[in-house]
């Protein structure tokens, strides 16, 4: 009798370090920050949370201070042009130093995604230009080699593009019920 409760403890330690460990690397590779922040711009910008949230892991892995080689800021990888051009859209005044700031760099992004999302429609494509720009996705819409109806791309060529696209698609299913 000992030895069964003795395996049954066993078996119940085990599978409390199994699923600690699940957990804690779950959030390692899936982390979730500003949430508030995440649904106040994906509402107003009428956007999916998840695929803000999966792609600030994607651009930042939730580092506020990221800068990437190509001068792009903070959580949303924003470069300073492109913030420039929204703060003149949505009548503020421009602060580089703001897009350090974890609720403009998420509201100047989400007001990006919006803005894309009139240009293309769909996930794919406002991705693309996203990570590649718009006028590179309008060129690839225009080859008949890479969309076959002008509207939906068939092939991303940049190798960068589609691994960025399908990273952010297949993993804003682990921020479902998180944001």
């Amino acid at each position: 009798m000992k030895k069964k409760f003795s395996y049954f403890i066993s078996f119940f330690i085990s599978i409390i370090i199994i699923f600690t460990f699940i957990y804690f690397f779950y959030n390692i590779k899936f982390p979730i920050n500003y949430v508030g922040y995440i649904n106040k711009y994906s509402t107003r910008y009428n956007l999916e949370p998840e695929i803000v949230a999966s792609l600030i892991n994607a651009e930042s892995s939730y580092i506020a201070t990221s800068v990437s080689s190509s001068g792009a800021v903070g959580l949303m990888q924003i470069l300073p042009s492109t913030a420039e051009y929204i703060s003149k859209l949505i009548k503020e005044e421009f602060d580089l130093k703001k897009l350090y700031e974890p609720e403009t760099n998420i509201k100047y992004g989400c007001f990006y995604l919006n803005y894309l999302y009139k240009k293309f429609t769909f996930d794919k494509e406002v991705l693309s230009a996203y990570n590649a720009g718009e006028t590179i996705v309008f060129s690839w819409l225009k080859d008949v080699n890479l969309s076959k109806n002008g509207k939906t791309l068939d092939k991303i060529p940049y190798q960068v593009t589609n691994s960025y696209v399908n990273k952010i698609l297949n993993t804003k299913k682990y921020y479902l019920g998180r944001v």
